[in-house]
């Protein structure tokens, strides 16, 4: 397969929505995912050098977003990675792994120091990510095993209250 991955732009947004919908649906058995993005977007608090699409053949088949996060009230140059999605017929492909390695190398080139990201505890730790409890970073979602965190470069993780964006608690 030859995967390309840009930026979105705005004529991706309905085929970035239908993607996401179908993609969480087949996984999940949910589409909030969908409202999820476009509030970040029209909030300004998706990133948009860090939203990211994978296209195969100019059609749109993966979608990775960031958002900034908080750490104990303050900005503190942290990202919250996700939504990840890949279309239900190309998953397990290697398409969000690309994504997430690509948004992971490009977060780090733009200065960011750190990223959590809820999401599952056998899939994510081959990105880097760890156990965000037990570096000391807290959250709304508790301290489960899919609560991690992943420093960027060669800065460490800071410990506190990561509180993700406001389009995560409306």
């Amino acid at each position: 397969m030859n995967i390309t991955v840009r930026p979105e732009r705005a004529d991706d947004h309905e085929a970035i929505d239908e993607l996401v919908a179908a993609a969480f649906l087949a996984e999940f058995g949910t589409t909030t995912e969908v409202a999820l993005i476009r509030t970040m977007r029209e909030r300004g608090e998706l990133i948009p050098e860090l939203a990211l699409v994978a296209e195969l053949d100019g059609a749109v088949v993966g979608h990775v977003a960031f958002s900034e996060v908080t750490l104990d009230g303050h900005a503190a140059r942290g990202l919250g990675l996700g939504p990840v999605a890949a279309a239900p017929g190309l998953q397990r492909t290697g398409i969000g792994s690309l994504l997430i390695t690509t948004g992971l190398e490009l977060a780090e080139q733009d200065g960011w120091r750190f990223v959590v990201v809820l999401g599952h505890e056998d899939y994510y730790p081959r990105f880097g990510f760890a156990s965000a409890a037990a570096l000391g970073v807290i959250g709304e979602y508790g301290d489960h095993a899919g609560w991690m965190v992943r420093a960027l470069g060669d800065r460490t993780v800071p410990s506190g209250h990561v509180r993700y964006c406001s389009s995560f608690h409306d």
